[in-house]
Parts: structure tokens; sequence; C-alpha cells
């Protein structure tokens, strides 16, 4: 993608004309309270995708129902073989489609480099499996239109609260620290917190503060792209927040990638975890190379922290190598990749 010709980046194969913008004239009497400023807004809703055919309808029909109307739905696509852009609702958003899965953040990229070439100001990230309630969106626009202008001026993002659909249970966001990185635990009456570090899901990014943050690392692919980028948005000088009153639902296949079974080891019962490969490789290189690589600043703290997941990780299926060796092989890769600062590999 170049300008904002409506030109694609190379690689991406684009299935259906951009949205049109939205007369601020049509949308429903909610936007009153809202500056005339903020409703003419256009906000670009991006999903990525990757054989999500089972769910994909009901992100769509999610952001279809919001109270404040998004201005543009933009599916970007992992090279999906299951009939995931095949789906109904499909047909309502602008699709494109990427040759190989190129993860998480290669989607981003592409969508955050969509919004920037076709003058969108504000982008909502969405994973597949996500569905906000339906004033998320006016409850975060509100939100930012009652902040003092200059802060205004300092904010990247604003994500909503996010559960998963398993337990209702609030998921914070971390922040860096002098010790590393920490998660946020807020009173419960502590309805807006500051940030650094939040997934990507939910999330609605300023497009006017990513002309001086730069776009997403690509080469992060999955597992801790979000705080990578979340790192570049506190180092320009940029705030984050999460709005607890803006809820966004995770997870809605009803489970998470990451689960945990009970194993009996001598006359234990032992928790593990059960991961993916890709995901193991991911999860071990990328918070090591950031850390070493890509952290300014307090790189010891951060590399003990990093640490302290990445090899418990590793030994969690070192210990079952009978029934895991491609999971230890793709950690030890990952370990290696990291410390060796090699991003630019693939699983």
């Amino acid at each position: 993608m170049s300008g904002g010709d409506g030109a694609h980046e190379p690689g991406l194969v684009a299935e259906a004309e951009p949205s049109k913008r939205a007369d601020v004239r049509d949308r429903p009497a909610s936007l009153a309270a809202s500056s005339l400023a903020t409703s003419r807004m256009r906000v670009l809703a991006h999903i990525h995708t990757f054989n999500d055919a089972d769910i994909i309808d009901g992100t769509i029909a999610a952001l279809r129902a919001q109270t404040r109307p998004v201005d543009g739905i933009l599916v970007v696509d992992n090279a999906s073989t299951d009939g995931t852009l095949a789906q109904p609702l499909v047909r309502h958003a602008t699709v494109l489609q990427h040759p190989e899965n190129r993860g998480t953040s290669g989607t981003v990229y592409t969508g955050m480099r969509f919004a920037l070439d076709h003058g969108y100001d504000w982008i909502w990230v969405f994973d597949a499996d996500s569905a906000p309630e339906p004033d998320a969106l006016a409850k975060l626009l509100t939100l930012y239109d009652s902040f003092p202008e200059q802060l205004q001026k300092q904010t990247a993002f604003l994500a909503c609260i996010h559960y998963n659909v398993q337990d209702w249970v609030e998921q914070h966001a971390g922040v860096f620290t002098a010790r590393g990185m920490k998660r946020v635990s807020p009173p419960p009456e502590e309805r807006l917190y500051p940030c650094h570090v939040v997934i990507w899901s939910g999330c609605l990014y300023r497009v006017a503060a990513l002309h001086e943050i730069g776009l997403p690392n690509p080469d992060y692919v999955l597992d801790w792209g979000e705080g990578e980028y979340g790192y570049r948005v506190m180092k320009a000088g940029y705030r984050g927040f999460v709005y607890r009153d803006a809820v966004m639902r995770h997870n809605t296949r009803g489970h998470t990638s990451v689960t945990v079974v009970r194993k009996k080891v001598g006359p234990a019962r032992l928790p593990f975890i059960e991961l993916a490969p890709i995901r193991c490789y991911y999860s071990c290189r990328n918070p090591l190379y950031f850390a070493l690589y890509d952290a300014a600043g307090q790189r010891f703290r951060l590399f003990l922290s990093a640490a302290r997941r990445v090899f418990p990780l590793a030994l969690n299926f070192g210990v079952r190598p009978n029934s895991h060796g491609i999971h230890i092989r793709a950690c030890l890769r990952g370990l290696w990749h990291g410390l060796t600062g090699n991003i630019t590999a693939r699983y």
C-alpha cells in the first residue's frame, strides 16, 4: 500500500473496496453527548483471521451492532483454508489476504498501514474470537472527548477491558517498571487506569500517533508483539489507558489457546501447560529478543522478567520428552534465536 490511492502492498489480495465515510447526520442520537469533532472521526475496525470460519461472523456482527457505528470493517486474513472468507457477513468488510500466515503482528502491521493510507482517525483491533459490547466504541470515544486537549494529544490508545468467556474474570493490562513488567491490579472503583502493554484485541489506536510511533514489527509474528509496541508507545512519550466500562468478550470459541492439564507424577498430580508448538517457539523467542535487543534500557531487569517466563515454559515440556518432542524442539529453537538475536526466523 502507498499514499492514499488505494494501492495495496505486494503480497496482499484486496477483495472489496474500502467502506465509504459515514455521514455524521445519519448516526444515532447516542452521539449527542460527543463533540461534533469526535463524532466526525473515522474509525476502522480491524479483524485478523486464520482459519476462523466458525467465529468470524459473530465478530463482524458485534462490530455492526455498535451504537456508534464504525466507518469501515477490515478483515486481514492469514491465508485461511477453512472458508473463513466465504462466511456470509464477510461481505460487509474490506478483505486483505496475505499469501502466507504472517501471525498477529503481521496482520496488525497491514491493518495499521491500511488505516494510515486511507485517512482513518482510529483503528480498533480485534482477534476473530472477540466481541465488544454494543456500547463499547461509544464509551471509548466519549471518554476521549472528555480528556483535556493536552491529554488527547498524548493518547496513543484506549483499550476495552476484556473477559474470557470461560470464567468472566477481568483480564488486566501491564506496565513497565524498574523491575521489569508487571500486571496492573486496580481496585474495583478505578474505572480508568494507565498501562503500557495490553492485548491487541479491543484496543483503539489513534492513527495520528502512529505517524510518530511507527508500525508494529511484523517479525514478532505471534506473542509479545503488543509488548514491543507498547514499549515504543511509552518511549515516544505517548500514553495508553484501559477503560473498564468498555467491555469486550474474548475467546468466544469457549477455550483459550493455552490449557492446563494435570498429570500424575509419582504420588502427586501436577499442573502442566499445553500449547501449540508454533506458540512455544514465539513465546520463548520474542520476550528474550525484546529484552536483549529492542529494549533501550533496564535490559537486565527485563531479561530476568522474560527468563522467569520462558525457561519454565521450556521445562514444562522438557520433563515430558516422550509425548512432547516437537514442543521441546520448538522451545529450544526459540530460546536460541531469542538469545542470539534472530528475529527474522520463522517457525
